[in-house]
């Protein structure tokens, strides 16, 4: 039986699980650096992804069928691991430190309005490194992002007073913006013919790897003994508060949530599933608004821009 509601039931949940996202990183700020955040996330959702590892690298599906020879081989070669390295490398380790890094300097609301600029970034990155085309309607979705980038940023380097942002803080989450934009680009051209899982998995588990001698080098056990004296308005003491959140950050949102991302590309199409873009920076925002972060005209402005463009963008891309 085919749940036909269900398709649509995954796109809002992820977009709810990845909009939360900002607000958990924030949270597990309070107890952890930059680094040890990201590093966290990323170890856990290593371990969840790890049985895919062995299933692709020395399991079930580590070999297939090379059709010009009529002979099974490795279905991961040497160049294949580099890549899958590399797109751990630039999007997901870097830039869960920028976003990690961010969230100590603006508030998480505008961090998941940024995110929603990826699309545009990945279409501008295409264009310029990867000479892929550019329509006219993905041309417009990157002209209006780039209007509400100036509503979002234009009144912090004008020096408008009451509406001011760190402007170190944007930059680095659009830097992780742009980076997730190369990685798209990357991962299209050079692991097209990797299965989706792979290309979730090994990411996740080389940095997760990398990223357990970080968190081992920057004293997070020490961190986490450090708050557990200490209850911040929560039902937990600050530092089981702040692990809790860092788990759901790993375990559901990186892990498990790309998991359902590949199932809905899967029996979808890429379009469709990619459709959850608009619902991260709302529910970051709603997040924000919870917890009475300031939220200006401008940074409205700028949302609702950005969700046109990420709309013009997917319509090019349909």
């Amino acid at each position: 039986m085919k749940f036909k509601w269900l398709p649509l039931f995954l796109i809002v949940l992820l977009g709810c699980i990845w909009g939360s996202s900002f607000m958990l990183i924030k949270r597990g700020l309070a107890v952890f650096s930059p680094i040890q955040v990201a590093g966290l996330r990323l170890f856990l959702a290593g371990v969840i992804l790890t049985p895919w590892v062995y299933r692709y690298s020395w399991g079930s599906k580590s070999m297939v069928l090379d059709e010009t020879t009529g002979k099974t081989v490795k279905l991961l070669q040497p160049k294949d691991y580099y890549y899958l390295f590399i797109t751990g490398l630039l999007g997901n380790a870097i830039p869960a430190f920028l976003f990690s890094t961010a969230g100590k300097l603006i508030p998480s609301g505008l961090s998941g309005i940024l995110n929603a600029f990826t699309p545009m970034f990945t279409l501008i990155v295409g264009a310029i490194l990867f000479k892929s085309s550019l329509s006219k309607n993905g041309f417009l979705g990157v002209l209006v992002g780039l209007i509400g980038a100036v509503f979002l940023l234009g009144p912090s380097i004008l020096g408008q007073e009451g509406m001011q942002i760190n402007l170190s803080g944007a930059a680095m989450a659009l830097s992780a913006a742009v980076l997730y934009g190369y990685n798209i680009n990357l991962i299209k051209i050079r692991l097209a013919n990797i299965p989706p899982m792979a290309k979730t998995a090994y990411p996740f588990v080389f940095m997760g790897i990398l990223y357990s001698f970080v968190l081992w080098q920057t004293g997070a056990i020490e961190n986490y003994q450090m708050h557990s004296a200490t209850t911040t308005g929560n039902f937990l003491p600050d530092n089981q508060f702040a692990l809790l959140c860092i788990c759901i950050l790993g375990v559901l949102g990186s892990a498990l949530s790309m998991i359902m991302f590949n199932y809905l590309i899967e029996h979808t199409t890429a379009v469709v599933a990619s459709t959850n873009t608009f619902v991260i920076p709302i529910v970051a925002v709603a997040w924000g608004l919870f917890d009475q972060e300031p939220i200006h005209w401008n940074m409205i402005v700028g949302l609702l821009l950005s969700l046109v463009g990420v709309y013009l963008v997917m319509k090019k891309e349909s």
